[in-house]
């Protein structure tokens, strides 16, 4: 007897446009304000249901699988924390082909759970008051309910509180990873490592905000982020990889999220293979990227049942 059909689901990455920290909070978290984008480079999620009894499977693979451990990642405590909420076994398979490197910068992660909590909402029959499913969102991580709406949007708080925005005019970019071990603490050292003086009052990623709310391009002057400054004072290997970059010809680069990754945009016209062969010979792992509008970032393909045969009978 054939299993029952599943869906699979886009993870986009992202990149914060701007991103300010305003203040240390009581909780421990930082306030912040960031307007962050949804790009083309993403996972692939596929869930699929199992009989009743057979628990949670997530499998692993792609490119940037390896150092993730199945039993701990995001997007099976995401499976789990919705199933415990409805009172149900978690009696699901879940693929994750991970196309998004990590740690990065880049949600890949974050938008995992995402994908998984969106994909449980059709999959599972869920209807939810408007807010619950951001709420468990957020207990997840402080970018899981920006991917659950994603194309561009205004976050604040912890990064949990989601404005959405239109939809950017199309931008590309080259997305340059230097060769440097990370490890997932590297966040939360770069959070410790912020100064008070480090702090801002958020105007800057506000106007930026309120010019994508009139359809007007980003400008590069309100490309700020903050951690840019706390990796210039506190890692002088990534300065250095980025200074090599900058040699080579990147007129400037933006810190995606906390980082390592930064990104660079690149006007039309100019020659990609070239650039991506320029930084790739400075040590970089060069990835090609486009903005991706809010409607294919929620895209949801449904997948047949395990043995349907396509054609006519």
């Amino acid at each position: 007897m054939s299993k029952a059909g599943g869906l699979r689901l886009l993870a986009p990455a992202k990149i914060n446009l701007a991103l300010e920290i305003l203040r240390k909070r009581s909780d421990g978290f930082h306030e912040i304000a960031t307007v962050m984008t949804t790009l083309d480079l993403a996972d692939h999620i596929s869930l699929r249901p199992r009989a009743e009894g057979a628990g949670l499977e997530v499998v692993i693979t792609g490119a940037y699988a390896e150092g993730i451990d199945p039993a701990d990642d995001l997007a099976g405590r995401a499976a789990r924390k919705m199933a415990e909420l409805l009172g149900r076994a978690p009696d699901l398979r879940i693929e994750v082909e991970k196309r998004i490197p990590s740690p990065a910068g880049l949600g890949g992660g974050s938008s995992d759970a995402a994908a998984v909590l969106r994909g449980l909402t059709r999959l599972w029959g869920v209807e939810w008051q408007p807010g619950r499913l951001e709420a468990l969102a957020a207990t997840l991580g402080s970018d899981v309910p920006f991917f659950l709406h994603g194309g561009t949007a205004f976050c604040s708080g912890r990064g949990e509180v989601v404005e959405p925005l239109k939809d950017l005019r199309p931008m590309r970019m080259l997305l340059l990873i230097p060769p440097v071990p990370q490890r997932a603490s590297k966040t939360a050292f770069r959070y410790a490592s912020v100064h008070p003086h480090d702090f801002t009052d958020g105007h800057r990623t506000h106007r930026l905000a309120q010019r994508i709310a009139r359809n007007a391009p980003p400008p590069t002057a309100d490309l700020i982020n903050t951690f840019e400054a706390v990796v210039e004072r506190s890692e002088p290997e990534l300065i250095a990889h980025y200074a090599k970059y900058h040699a080579a010809g990147a007129p400037r680069l933006h810190l995606c999220g906390s980082g390592p990754a930064v990104f660079m945009l690149v006007l039309e016209g100019a020659k990609m293979q070239e650039l991506r062969r320029i930084f790739r010979t400075e040590g970089a792992h060069v990835i090609e990227a486009h903005t991706l509008p809010r409607a294919a970032a929620l895209a949801v393909q449904v997948l047949p049942a395990e043995g349907a045969h396509g054609g006519k009978a």
